[in-house]
């Protein structure tokens, strides 16, 4: 029932966003894992290769990385997070019935020998800010977040605005996207938090200058200025991101 109630929840904030005219929400799956002995990141991508040689063939619209701790605490759980992306929800469904042929299961399989994974879970995704270049390798951060009493789908927008008039305007580089949990989304974090926000960046250096302009360049004070009455994030880690499948495939 916990799990129904999410995903109904997320769907009425999807109805609300579209009303307002926000960008399309898009889907994502996830997947958390442990590499089993022996296994590592370069046997998922061995396999990678095998998945993608099969997704050619079936003409769906499909992006996928992988990610790995790389600033994090030991309140981290797992050792990878599979992240796949649809145009729709339809398409993910798509996606999925694709696994389940039997060049799909024999693929799963071997991604099984490689990874065990505890959780598999639907996510709605908004993108609030699409980085200047498409993404490939790179770095994820993700913060969790929750709305404050008062924060509307309009407010929310045009604090969005705001952010994007300093980021450029600073030079600020990468892209930013809101994560809000479906089905398979443990009720712990959907107990306490709205949705996870996410900032992706092609590189560390990248990252850094980030960090000097919110640090050093009253990039800090902007966003408490344009988000402190909207929300609240807490808990950054940042992950290595490696491109699995992107539309350049």
């Amino acid at each position: 029932m916990k799990k129904l109630l999410t995903f109904i929840t997320l769907f009425f904030s999807l109805l609300a966003y579209s009303d307002d005219h926000l960008p399309t929400i898009v889907a994502m799956e996830m997947y958390a894992c442990n590499y089993n002995k022996a296994k590592d990141l370069s046997d998922s991508m061995d396999v990678v290769e095998d998945w993608n040689d099969y997704f050619d063939t079936t003409e769906i619209g499909y992006s996928a990385w992988i990610l790995e701790p790389y600033y994090t605490n030991p309140e981290e759980l797992y050792d990878s997070y599979w992240i796949g992306f649809a145009q729709s929800f339809e398409e993910m469904g798509a996606a999925q019935e694709s696994m389940m042929t039997d060049e799909g299961l024999k693929i799963d399989a071997q991604f099984a020998k490689v990874s065990t994974c505890a959780s598999h879970s639907l996510w709605g995704i908004q993108p609030v800010r699409q980085p200047a270049n498409s993404f490939g390798d790179g770095y994820l951060a993700a913060s969790r977040c929750k709305l404050l009493d008062g924060a509307t789908p309009m407010s929310i927008l045009a604090a969005d605005a705001k952010w994007n008039e300093f980021m450029d305007s600073s030079g600020m580089e990468g892209g930013i996207f809101r994560w809000y949990p479906g089905p398979g989304v443990s009720s712990a974090f959907a107990g306490e938090y709205d949705f996870v926000n996410v900032n992706v960046i092609d590189s560390l250096s990248a990252f850094g200058a980030g960090a000097d302009i919110n640090v050093n360049g009253g990039g800090n004070m902007m966003a408490a200025s344009i988000y402190g009455e909207l929300m609240q994030c807490e808990d950054m880690r940042v992950y290595t991101a490696s491109a699995a499948r992107t539309s350049s495939n």
